[in-house]
């Protein structure tokens, strides 16, 4: 009799342990960490390429955490919200699987220097941009050379076998040039595929971010609006004339379009995984290229377009 109590007091315990064992495992398959790099975001679905996968869908939600590391062997944390989950982001990401197998993403993690360079990549500022401003202005140079070439050909003859040499090495330089141009905006935008559906352009005093109210209500009702458009986005721009420095200009363009982001938020009828995040531009992109005071007017401004994932649209 006391023989068979110690049999089935050790079966219970083998049994206990069993679906300890087995509960610990099921529990720790639910969780999944995956890293690589952000392709595309579309709403709260964003696409990563992994070592592993050419795309992982990553489900996000207004809950996600996006953390950014920095400061000395990356101990910063800053949490920056979801709209920082721009295309070209390196990241890990910590959260579980559903029964579809996509990614609910509890915290979403990425280095500063990464930040940096996704968004360079996201405001058409590619590592290359030097490279590419210095060739526009040698295009611009070449050109006012032509220029002034063809007026010493009206004047001597015996020069045209020597500036048709020179303007075929310029027409060379332009055409490689204009490739490589090309190139560069192939890749920032194949990263995502939008289609416009509407825009309203928020313009600014020299100097200043403030949001007027008039421009603040036409904001607000072009936002609203833009909440019934099926499958939407919304991206925001900021800019800035050419008078002051670039860095002011730069810094002017980034706070000029947190100010309008901060408006679209205000609304509440846009969820935080509807908003691209923000892009400062700087002084591309002008409106007009004349150095008049309504035409530099013109060129501060924040421009916010509603846009739909060619995907959703076909």
């Amino acid at each position: 009799m006391h023989i068979q109590r110690q049999l089935r007091t050790t079966c219970g315990l083998a049994m206990s342990l069993a679906m300890f064992t087995s509960l610990g495992l099921t529990a720790s398959a639910q969780q999944a960490t995956v890293e690589g790099l952000v392709t595309g975001r579309s709403g709260p679905s964003m696409s990563v390429k992994t070592a592993d996968s050419p795309k992982v869908t990553v489900l996000l939600s207004d809950s996600t955490k996006a953390t950014e590391k920095g400061g000395f062997l990356g101990m910063s944390r800053k949490d920056l919200g979801i709209t920082a989950l721009v295309p070209g982001l390196s990241v890990k990401v910590e959260g579980t699987y559903d029964a579809d197998h996509q990614l609910l993403a509890k915290k979403v993690m990425f280095s500063r220097n990464s930040l940096r360079v996704a968004k360079q990549i996201d405001a058409g500022l590619n590592p290359v941009n030097e490279q590419v401003a210095s060739a526009q202005d040698q295009i611009k140079s070449d050109r006012r050379d032509i220029d002034q070439t063809q007026q010493d050909i009206t004047r001597n003859s015996q020069d045209i076998d020597t500036t048709k040499q020179g303007l075929a090495a310029t027409t060379e330089a332009t055409a490689t040039n204009t490739q490589g141009l090309g190139t560069t905006n192939t890749r920032i935008g194949t990263l995502d595929q939008y289609e416009t559906k509407g825009t309203v352009t928020v313009n600014f005093a020299n100097g200043k971010a403030t949001v007027n109210k008039k421009d603040k209500d036409a904001l607000t009702d072009f936002v609203t609006s833009a909440a019934n458009t099926p499958g939407f986005m919304i991206e925001v721009q900021g800019y800035a004339s050419t008078s002051g420095s670039a860095a002011l200009n730069q810094r002017l363009s980034a706070e000029r379009a947190d100010a309008v982001l901060a408006i679209i938020q205000q609304t509440g009828v846009v969820p935080m995984t509807r908003i691209l995040a923000p892009a400062a531009m700087g002084t591309t992109n002008p409106v007009s290229t004349d150095h008049t005071r309504s035409a530099q007017a013109e060129n501060r401004r924040v421009v916010v377009t509603i846009v739909v994932n060619k995907g959703i649209t076909g």
